[in-house]
């Protein structure tokens, strides 16, 4: 059985997007009869060596110290880690937007040395990564003409992640509440993920109090003073989280192809989200869903909240929904990756 390694991040957490999205892999990969490990770094940047600005390097080359401890027939990368990954062993390297896209998107919020060492370091890596692989996987057109334009990498494949989207159905709001505990004749919005500034944490909360919304967290816990928070949680109760909303309200300043987005969508809820990443690709397919997008503006996504309950949601909801079930499903996920390493290893 060939073995295949893929570097995550951080392969203990399963909230962020880009280490979801590495756990999905491996079982794709599985499936197909590879056997897959999940790798991280082994040890997280000194002190100094953040001062420095050389974090993401440390990372990156700590990542691949662990993906060659176990002689893969072939190493999957993400982001910026996967430098240094020997010529001989074949390389899969996925791009999930790009440091210097997300932050130039956070540039106002950001103090000026972590622009630097986002833009400098962790950017350098991530154009060094790109060119050492022998393919190059974007999850959505956005990132890959962004790959083109910071790191002058052509030739790239645009594989957008895919879900569950058995798990991610529609579901019996009501039954979803009584699941999580949550009141019947409660009005809620559900926000997925890190409750932070990149994703319009402050936005999505303050929008959602003023149109009359409690706002569900699904996600570590983080400043949202006055939300109910759900913690981390299981795709199953995910799923629950989602179907007991009257919306989904997702903000992002940044994004390649969100797993919130897709998620959402294939849980046939509203979702109020912005033009970013992957949404293009929708927006060009279901020109109709811009009615629910938004600017990351506090009145622009209360208005939207306000005017929800006036559109006739439902039909472009369904077209949005089954638009997902055609291009994001596992299965079409697995006839990509299949395609993708065809002939790769060999």
């Amino acid at each position: 059985m060939p073995s295949v390694t893929i570097i995550s991040p951080d392969p203990a957490n399963q909230a962020g997007g880009m280490e979801r999205a590495c756990v999905l892999l491996a079982d794709i990969l599985e499936r197909q009869g590879w056997s897959a490990t999940i790798v991280g770094p082994r040890r997280p940047p000194t002190q100094w060596e953040f001062r420095l600005g050389i974090g993401h390097p440390v990372r990156s080359l700590s990542a691949t110290k662990a993906a060659r401890a176990g002689h893969p027939d072939l190493v999957v990368s993400n982001g910026y880690l996967g430098v240094g990954i020997p010529s001989r062993i074949p390389r899969v390297h996925v791009y999930h937007g790009t440091m210097v896209g997300g932050t130039k998107a956070q540039a106002g919020a950001l103090p000026r040395r972590e622009l630097v060492r986002r833009s400098l370091s962790a950017g350098t890596m991530e154009a060094i990564a790109g060119r050492g692989a022998r393919r190059v996987v974007c999850v959505s057109e956005t990132t890959a003409e962004e790959v083109r334009r910071y790191y002058r990498l052509t030739g790239t494949a645009v594989i957008p992640n895919g879900i569950d989207t058995a798990t991610f159905a529609p579901r019996d709001r009501s039954a979803a509440r009584e699941r999580l505990g949550l009141r019947r004749d409660a009005r809620y919005a559900t926000f997925v993920g890190r409750f932070e500034h990149g994703k319009g944490d402050h936005l999505a909360l303050e929008a959602t109090g003023r149109a009359g919304y409690e706002l569900l967290i699904a996600g570590p816990t983080g400043d949202g003073h006055g939300a109910h928070h759900l913690g981390v949680l299981p795709p199953e109760q995910l799923a629950d989280a989602y179907a007991a909303a009257d919306c989904v309200v997702f903000p992002s300043r940044y994004e390649g192809c969100s797993l919130v987005v897709l998620e959402a969508l294939a849980c046939g809820r509203p979702l109020i989200t912005t033009r970013v990443g992957w949404m293009n690709t929708l927006l060009r397919a279901v020109p109709e869903y811009d009615q629910l997008c938004v600017e990351p503006t506090v009145d622009d996504i209360h208005a939207r909240l306000r005017a929800l309950s006036d559109l006739d949601t439902a039909p472009l909801i369904s077209t949005a929904r089954e638009f997902v079930l055609e291009h994001n499903s596992l299965e079409r996920y697995g006839e990509h990756w299949r395609a993708l390493l065809q002939g790769l290893c060999s």
